[in-house]
């Protein structure tokens, strides 16, 4: 049988390409690799937020920035298809702050806020397009779950020893245990995002393990003496509890749940006198209660005041807003009875960034909220379901942060551009990696 030289050819050219691919493919796995363990290095640093730097930058940033500019060559040699999920509310939000910074009084504040936010956008979509690799979504959730177990225990150590420099009280804060966090509802909202993380990667493995890191995630959390914290743990674990109840009996039996909880919560409130409850807890000898309970209403009040004070500050330019991060520093200068940051994304957009910021963040939520609801009817079986054993954690963990938006900004919060990335991917389709 004679062999056709065309056939010899392509047969010698097939392997020729073989041999020209093998040392990309060693340079994408090497790239790969390197850019998975810087982000995971980020995922284990995220409270790692003292001493501050320039700008309120920390020493997390380090590996979120490494994260990115290692990202962007991987990117530039893998070969594959990319996603940048949430970029039309993101391009929104810099926009709107971009023309309200220039517009405004302070434009140097604003542009200085608005690269903080082009880094965490940057980074939301560089730790997308890695996790989406094989392996790297398990790597990136179960290092931040085994962390942030070990940075509790340390906390939890560091309070029985009285080892003040660990526990991070600030003469600002009371005996408010605060770690390297530096702010009370920072600390408190990262405990109940890592609890929630250590439920949905099941990661210790072991049982007991796993338990141990709930109870000292749950008393960092109690150190931190926020009630805010404790309201986002309340409202996940209910969403936890309609969540399994709607998987085995269907939505009844969740819309059920909700009542009751809705219910008891009412009861207890109409039957507790919440002055003279507020009141005793103010004169306690325990300082747990008198920096939660005690100080709620003068909290709610202080608030109240901010969104009135807010509302004045819009009114001086409603088109634009005032820019990114200008609130204190505007309240401060026109002399408000109370100077404070907006505490507040949903007010806080449209203030500082006018109608197409509030439109931008509203856009945030509803992508993220359609994210999550794909990944909650993710198959078991798929890829990176298979990978985060109950991604209903990482959805519970952004409802929880959906709220405390209501009376933090945690726009800024690293660890909330974390879980947007992790739940786009888990509501993504599994890529396939190219010829």
């Amino acid at each position: 049988m004679t062999t056709l030289p065309g056939s010899a050819r392509g047969g010698a050219d097939t392997e020729m390409s073989a041999a020209a691919s093998a040392p990309e493919r060693t340079r994408d796995e090497a790239l790969t690799a390197t850019v998975a363990l810087v982000a995971c290095a980020a995922m284990v640093f995220q409270p790692i937020l003292r001493p501050a730097g320039p700008a309120n930058s920390s020493p997390v940033d380090v590996f979120t920035l490494a994260t990115v500019l290692i990202s962007v060559l991987w990117a530039a040699t893998c070969g594959r298809r990319l996603g940048a999920p949430y970029c039309l509310a993101g391009g929104l939000m810099l926009l709107s702050g971009a023309v309200a910074g220039l517009a405004g009084p302070l434009p140097l504040t604003s542009l200085l806020n608005l690269a903080k936010e082009l880094l965490l956008l940057a980074w939301c979509v560089a730790l997308y397009n890695i996790a989406r690799r094989p392996g790297v979504l398990r790597l990136l959730t179960a290092s931040f779950a085994y962390a942030a177990v070990v940075w509790a225990s340390v906390l939890v150590a560091a309070g029985f020893l009285h080892l003040t420099a660990i526990e991070g009280i600030s003469p600002t804060e009371g005996d408010r245990k605060l770690f390297t966090l530096g702010d009370p509802n920072y600390a408190a909202t990262y405990w109940v995002v890592s609890l929630l993380m250590v439920h949905a990667a099941q990661r210790p493995r072991s049982w007991l393990l796993r338990w141990y890191g709930y109870a000292v995630l749950l008393w960092a959390l109690l150190l931190s003496q926020s009630n805010g914290g404790i309201l986002e743990l309340a409202v996940a674990l209910v969403f936890l509890t309609a969540h399994r109840a709607y998987r085995t009996s269907g939505p009844a039996a969740a819309t059920a749940v909700v009542l009751l909880v809705a219910l008891a919560a009412g009861g207890a409130l109409r039957a507790a006198d919440l002055a003279d409850v507020q009141d005793r807890a103010r004169q306690s000898d325990h300082s747990l209660l008198v920096n939660t309970l005690g100080r709620s209403g003068a909290s709610t009040e202080q608030r109240g005041t901010l969104v009135r004070e807010s509302f004045q500050l819009y009114d001086q330019q409603w088109l634009t807003g005032s820019g990114p991060g200008t609130t204190k520093q505007l309240f401060e200068d026109q002399q408000f009875p109370y100077a404070k940051e907006a505490h507040d994304d949903y007010l806080a957009a449209l203030v500082e960034r006018g109608p197409l910021g509030a439109v931008a963040l509203l856009l945030l939520v509803a992508s993220a909220a359609w994210r999550a609801s794909r990944a909650l009817r993710a198959p078991p079986e798929s890829r990176f379901a298979a990978e985060v054993p109950r991604p209903a954690g990482l959805v519970a963990a952004l409802l929880a942060l959906a709220v405390a938006a209501a009376y933090y900004e945690v726009l800024h919060f690293r660890f909330l551009w974390v879980l947007l990335a992790l739940v786009a991917v888990l509501a993504s389709a599994p890529e396939k990696d190219p010829p």
